[in-house]
């Protein structure tokens, strides 16, 4: 690939890379990821253990008829909740966050019960709702936000009060809120988590100390409201408290105690509006009926102690679902996860700093111009098949990564734009580009060796668009050499006018084999021809198609009229093969020229040692299918500091015959002889072979070697 080329394809990927970022930053293309990339990541990891810290006390229809009491869950007595309250504090239980919205006050009697029980728990969260109007003034829209508490009995008993806000319209669920609002409000599950990890704010207090910042935050819950939307607005002092924090600033706190201190810096320092890691579908999290945890005996609510539990509406089948959402996990028949399920996911997630992370956008964008450039990049270099089969090795790479990352960082990456979008877009535009690269290379091939060669077209070989004379390509390909043994002595005693036709007709023979078989005459001198199979890749199909010419030529010959007929040598190699324009000042020619072209010669003249008729290199030979062949030993061949493998070609395996086949294998075993250094072993099989087969030439030429070593080391004696 030439550098015009390379940058071209360069400025391809970058384009693609660039395709790829407008998408995903385009509006409603996180819908895209969400619905399809994000929740093949869920399916694919499936239902995981939630955190032990975690659990939910679950209302719905089936727990009113167990409890003798009607579907309309709110119309509850408030007494009941005070009882299960004392049941939960007389377990141990760290936090009690109720995402049920008390709105109504009803008689004093059940809100004073009610309202006792959470001043005696100390711990009870109670959700608000957080409700937005558009107000017209002066012909414009103005958003208002105003927080709906429940009703002030059970205000003024509670810790706190929180909204947990989702969207209740058909879309898929995939993040939360920690803090919402114009006024950033802390959440349900966020403020779960402060009143878990620092109640009182003396944590946070300590360590704002410990970096000159005074506050007063001991049971001041405006103040601590104050202090954290400072930290929130200020990012110079979000990193002074995390760096103060890795200093050891808390060291005096257990190993849990700064996992979970540190997971609520996390919270006053990280993103408001984190996706969630769901743990499974609907029930993942460990539930317990409401009637179960008031009929139970005390030691079976035993293991809640120091747990962090959510009380709502869960219902176990859809039918008689009140607060159901729809998210990755809801099932076919319609159940979804419910809102305290989804908050006690948000909390679990913040308590164990595993909210799904995703890359800023800077890396973001710079991951997706990568894989956009690298991409189509590679569906350039490698066109076709092997093009398609790299780019699903890289695809699934790719795949396999972002869902390591998913599993066991909770890292999320895109998934569908990479994937489906730009490796597609790469892939159509490869082949595409390749396409016409290839076009291009024939019609530029067709007029360059139109100048210089007839009949049939070259294709695959030039890439590089220069002036004929400067133009040297490089390619693959078989060389097949030929030359007529007695030719010299043939032509001076022939007329030269009869010695044209002869040759002519000799050539005709020897050309039609080539070019049936794809091949190309290159170079004509005397009585000798050069023949190329080229091709701008290594391709086996055109050794098979130059040994078969070079044994078609052999048997035109033998079955043609000419007279006489003289015997041709041939041979044949395969390898780098170089086509130059060869000439000075107004004649060129165009040639295949170098190393291998002389290697092939070579070969060629071997078989006047050996007495055979076809030779070739053991790289012409490989991936021969139904040609019979036979090594004949390794040769120097000038040239090559390396020796050379030599098979000689002997028929097409159809034409194979018994006498033939044995004389193969007999061969085989004593050249092998003969090479591990057997000689006089091996001389002996030569002979033996020779009494069937008199006239074979490579039997011969070993017998002799034997012969003439042998008489050299008497001399010396």
């Amino acid at each position: 690939m030439n550098r015009e080329t390379v940058l071209r394809s360069t400025l391809f990927g970058m384009f693609i890379g660039l395709i790829g970022i407008v998408i995903s930053f385009s509006p409603g293309s996180a819908s895209w990821e969400e619905s399809i990339g994000l929740s093949l990541l869920f399916e694919m990891r499936g239902q995981r253990p939630p955190p032990e810290q975690i659990a939910i006390i679950s209302i719905n229809g089936q727990t009113a008829e167990q409890l003798g009491l009607g579907e309309e869950i709110p119309e509850w007595p408030r007494s009941l909740h005070a009882k299960l309250i004392d049941r939960l504090t007389q377990a141990g239980v760290a936090v009690i966050a109720y995402d049920i919205f008390f709105k109504k006050s009803r008689q004093p009697g059940p809100d004073q019960t009610m309202a006792r029980a959470i001043q005696r728990a100390g711990n009870v969260l109670l959700v608000a709702y957080l409700e937005q109007q558009r107000l017209t003034e002066e012909h414009a829209n103005v958003d208002i936000e105003r927080l709906l508490p429940p009703t002030e009995t059970l205000v003024d008993a509670a810790v706190g009060i929180a909204p947990f806000v989702l969207p209740k319209i058909p879309v898929r669920v995939s993040r939360f809120w920690t803090f919402t609002g114009e006024n950033r409000l802390i959440s349900l599950p966020a403020a779960a988590l402060q009143l878990l990890v620092d109640p009182d704010g003396r944590l946070l207090n300590g360590l704002l100390q410990s970096i000159g910042e005074s506050s007063k935050l001991v049971n001041d819950k405006q103040t601590h409201a104050r202090i954290v939307s400072r930290i929130r607005d200020d990012s110079s002092l979000q990193a002074r408290l995390l760096e103060a924090f890795s200093a050891g600033q808390a060291s005096q706190q257990t190993t849990l105690q700064r996992q979970r201190f540190n997971a609520l810096l996390k919270l006053y320092t990280g993103d408001t509006r984190p996706y969630l890691n769901f743990y499974g579908p609907p029930g993942s999290i460990p539930t317990i009926p409401i009637h179960h945890a008031l009929q139970a005996a005390p030691e079976e609510l035993a293991n809640l102690k120091g747990k962090v539990v959510f009380v709502g509406y869960a219902g176990t089948y859809q039918p008689r679902q009140k607060d159901g959402f729809y998210t990755v996990f809801s099932q076919p028949n319609g159940l979804d996860l419910s809102g305290v399920e989804i908050a006690a996911t948000a909390f679990a997630n913040l308590l164990i700093s595993e909210t799904l992370s995703t890359l800023d956008d800077f890396y973001m964008a710079l991951l997706l111009l990568s894989y956009g450039l690298g991409i189509t990049l590679l569906f350039r270099w490698l066109p076709g098949l092997r093009g398609i089969l790299a780019g699903l090795l890289v695809s699934s790479v790719y795949f396999i990564l972002v869902y390591n990352l998913f599993n066991q960082l909770h890292v999320w990456l895109p998934l569908f734009v990479p994937l489906v979008v730009q490796t597609t877009l790469a892939l159509i535009l490869g082949q595409t580009l390749h396409y016409r690269q290839m076009r291009s290379s024939r019609e530029r091939l067709r007029e360059l060796f139109g100048y210089y060669l007839p009949g049939d077209v070259i294709d695959n070989l030039a890439q590089q668009k220069r002036e004929p004379m400067t133009d040297t390509s490089s390619a693959f390909g078989v060389c097949l050499a030929t030359d007529a043994q007695g030719y010299t002595e043939f032509a001076e005693n022939m007329d030269p006018v009869d010695l044209q036709a002869y040759l002519n007709r000799y050539y005709e023979i020897l050309f039609k084999p080539v070019r049936t078989r794809n091949g190309v005459v290159s170079d004509v001198v005397g009585d000798a021809m050069l023949a190329i199979w080229p091709s701008t890749e290594p391709d086996i199909s055109l050794h098979q198609q130059a040994c078969e010419a070079a044994l078609a030529i052999n048997r035109s010959l033998q079955q043609s009229q000419l007279e006489p007929k003289l015997f041709t040598r041939i041979g044949l190699h395969a390898g780098e093969l170089v086509m130059s324009h060869v000439g000075a000042i107004d004649h060129f020619e165009y040639r295949a020229v170098g190393d291998m072209v002389n290697t092939t010669s070579r070969i060629e003249n071997l078989n006047k040692q050996l007495g055979t008729a076809i030779l070739a290199s053991n790289v012409a030979v490989e991936g021969l299918k139904g040609i019979a062949t036979r090594e004949v030993g390794e040769f120097a061949v000038a040239g090559k500091q390396q020796s050379v493998t030599i098979y000689e070609i002997s028929a097409m395996s159809a034409d194979v015959t018994p006498q033939l086949r044995q004389l193969h294998e007999d061969f085989a075993k004593a050249l092998a002889e003969w090479i591990y250094g057997e000689r006089e072993t091996a001389y002996q099989r030569f002979k033996l072979i020779l009494k069937d087969h008199p006239n074979d030439g490579p039997t011969q030429y070993y017998v002799n070697q034997f012969r003439e070593r042998r008489r050299s080391r008497q001399n010396l004696v």
